[in-house]
């Protein structure tokens, strides 16, 4: 078999892009690995710190006053900042585990006292930051006055530093005087990043070594090869193709001018197609706003009631929002509504809003709130992901027997105003989320307030007790209370929803709206 100059040439080339791949692979990817634990390390250290004393905090004020709904909440919200902490537990001082995120999903915490090791004690009833690493090597860091630290032994003995790369097993640190935050690090991420990186780079030699092998076949033939190529591109950029790319491996001023030409299709292309696609977004989202709205009643549409009259609003923080309410006419004597809340704001909430309307808007043939709110939690359950869950309230009016009954679903708890105290309080809530649990049977009890001529109810999102005036300060709950109060004697649940808003509006003084705000008043007469 004769072997030409274009195959020693193409072999040559290839030979040499494996080798310098392979090398260049394994010192990359082993620098990248210690780079990589070292910023998990450090990330982890200062999120610990930043943490932890919110932790502790939280802890006292819900899950110690058994509100683990939204002790969990903000546990959640925590983890969701930094990925590399799998599991947090806070610990007493004496060694008694308080919670623990791995175990402690669904409820507190109720049985025999859980007690740590005796060196996880040691750990806890120490000044310093606990650090362990994966091989059992446990050290502690002590803060210098500079805002640097040094690593210790238990007896403070001053500890070499841990070296670069290092794989930590868990953070302990001092919260307060009574309880210390243990977070675990996970390292999956590191593992997914460097098996994406080696995949990234097995694909890049590939592309290299077909590259290589092309240059090789290209320096063969003449200069006007590259000549004919940048002509026939040309003429099908003419035609409208932006997908032609013009092969031109000479090296040379050729080789720069078909570059530039290739770059010029691309970024053509791009400008094309970022102005249809842009158009077309800008159209769906309009359209599914429109669908939204008409899924939402205005006021014309609520349906009138003996002994009561009601209110609603939605403002949603971007086109499409995440909540929802409804009036659901049973029978001439019952009345349903609810309001509820989707994870989350934007397209992904808007699309399960629409499905949960459709699923109270079948399900509500008979005021059974409790088999209703089953019924939807388990549709929303199968048929969505689970990071997406509803808060609601959903309400029933029996104006025969003058009655008033309601179930909550994790939601916020309900306003009511008493006309003869002229004072306001909160109706208890509880209950969970739909969508986020199979059973929820046990958690899901119906209630009933007893109202009176005068009153009034308000039901709300926690857009409103969570709009920002700033990044510290939030209207919240006493806020709230105090602008019904206020406003009760515009006499009417319109008039009141409307003065409420305005209050919010106000306070925010222009602060972006980050969540959707929904309101529903309620004026027994």
């Amino acid at each position: 078999m004769k072997i030409t100059i274009r195959s020693k040439l193409i072999l040559a080339i290839s030979s040499l892009i494996i080798v310098i791949f392979v090398i260049a692979a394994y010192l990359f990817v082993n620098e990248k690995k210690r780079e990589i634990a070292e910023d998990i390390y450090v990330n982890a250290l200062a999120f610990s710190r930043l943490t932890s004393t919110t932790i502790a905090d939280d802890y006292d004020l819900y899950l110690k006053q058994n509100s683990f709904v939204y002790f969990n909440r903000d546990i959640q919200s925590i983890f969701q900042q930094n990925d590399d902490v799998s599991q947090i537990k806070v610990l007493s001082y004496k060694g008694e585990i308080l919670y623990d995120s791995g175990l402690d999903v669904d409820k507190k915490y109720e049985g025999e006292r859980r007690i740590v090791a005796e060196n996880l004690l040691t750990q806890i009833q120490s000044e310093y930051i606990a650090v362990q690493d994966l091989d059992g090597n446990g050290y502690f860091l002590r803060f210098r006055a500079d805002g640097g630290y040094e690593y210790v032994s238990p007896d403070e003995r001053l500890l070499q530093p841990i070296k670069q790369g290092t794989l930590i097993e868990y953070l302990l640190v001092p919260a307060n005087e009574k309880y210390s935050v243990l977070y675990k690090l996970d390292y999956q991420n590191m593992i997914d990043r460097v098996a994406a990186m080696q995949q990234r780079i097995i694909y890049l030699a590939v592309f290299a070594i077909m590259l290589g092998a092309a240059m090789s076949f290209g320096m063969s033939f003449q200069i006007t090869k590259p000549v004919a190529e940048l002509v026939k591109g040309a003429a099908e950029i003419s035609k409208g193709n932006f997908h032609n790319i013009v092969e031109i491996k000479t090296h040379d001023e050729l080789k720069f001018l078909g570059d530039a030409f290739n770059k010029m299709a691309v970024d053509l292309e791009k400008s094309v197609e970022t102005k249809v696609y842009k158009e077309r977004v800008t159209r769906e989202l309009e359209l599914a706003a429109q669908i939204q709205d008409q899924l939402i009643p205005d006021q014309a549409q609520i349906p009138p009631m003996p002994g009561i009259e009601l209110a609603a609003w939605l403002d949603p923080a971007e086109e499409i929002g995440g909540d929802i309410y409804d009036f659901l006419k049973v029978n001439d004597d019952n009345l349903v509504m609810y309001l509820g809340d989707v994870t989350g704001h934007g397209v992904p909430a808007g699309i399960i809003s629409s499905i949960s309307s459709a699923l109270f808007y079948g399900y509500s043939i008979e005021p059974d709130l409790k088999k209703i709110l089953l019924d939807v939690n388990r549709v929303l359950k199968a048929k969505t992901m689970p990071t997406m869950f509803l808060t609601l309230c959903l309400m029933n009016w029996d104006a025969k027997n003058q009655k008033f009954t309601y179930a909550s679903a994790g939601h916020e708890k309900i306003l009511h105003y008493h006309a003869e105290t002229k004072k306001a309080d909160y109706a208890a809530a509880g209950g969970i989320a739909l969508g986020m649990m199979k059973d929820i049977s046990k958690s899901i009890n119906v209630c009933e307030i007893e109202t009176k001529p005068g009153d009034y109810l308000v039901i709300y999102s926690d857009g409103i007790p969570e709009c920002w005036k700033n990044e510290k300060e939030l209207y919240g709950f006493e806020r709230l209370q105090a602008a019904l109060e206020k406003f009760v004697s515009l006499d009417s649940p319109e008039a009141v929803m409307k003065a409420i808003l305005e209050d919010v509006k106000t306070f925010a003084e222009g602060h972006k709206q980050m969540d959707d705000i929904t309101i529903m008043v309620i004026k027994r007469v």
